[in-house]
């Protein structure tokens, strides 16, 4: 994340202004997200079987997207996000969830920008608990619990243009709702923190 910050730096103080606004010009707008999770994510309200997720940096809970958007208006732009989450494959409590839909978002700024955003959709969810400690290879018991619903997850990005890439942080708040069976999904719903990259297409 610290190198990412001066990246953004460096290339603010080096690039010209105009090579930096070109990007605006762009009707279509494609990129992705990482990000890792932060606060925890509450699957012991599942089943007490499951133990939370903190936030562990790279070894934690993470998300990964593909988005692809158009602008519809000056300030508007409308698209499709792909959402996928997953933890740890070793520790003894993982997740995993699949996710897209519509997103939605409102930006301002041309060499620097911020964006306010909604995305939602339809996902499906799993998490399983494991009996005894990890082995190398072959399967596992446990308990396992899987669902599917809606999410709703609102995101603001703050980042800089460069010719037609752009380069940035995120925060992204998603937010599980569906099958009320075994304490429900919600508590799939978390925080997480990451850096989007995204280049502007030729209309």
């Amino acid at each position: 994340m610290v190198k990412t910050l001066a990246l953004i730096g460096l290339l603010a103080a080096t690039l010209p202004p105009h090579a930096a606004a070109q990007g605006r010009d762009s009707k279509y707008v494609a990129g992705i997200r990482s990000g890792l999770l932060v606060g925890t994510m509450n699957l012991s309200g599942i089943d007490p079987a499951f133990a939370d997720l903190e936030a562990d940096g790279p070894k934690g809970a993470h998300i990964s997207g593909y988005f692809l958007m158009t602008r519809v208006r000056q300030h508007l732009w409308v698209g499709i996000e792909t959402l996928v989450s997953n933890s740890d494959k070793t520790a003894p409590t993982t997740m995993n969830y699949q996710a897209a839909g519509p997103v939605i978002e409102l930006t301002y700024g041309e060499r620097w920008f911020i964006s306010v955003g909604m995305h939602a959709g339809g996902l499906i969810v799993n998490a399983m608990a494991r009996q005894g400690a990890a082995t190398s290879e072959g399967a596992t018991s446990g308990s396992f619990y899987k669902g599917e619903g809606l999410f709703v997850a609102p995101q603001v990005d703050i980042g800089f243009r460069f010719g037609r890439s752009e380069m940035g942080l995120f925060v992204k708040q998603v937010n599980v709702f569906g099958e009320a069976d075994r304490g429900g999904m919600s508590e799939f719903g978390s925080r997480f923190i990451g850096v989007r990259l995204a280049v502007g297409l030729k209309d």
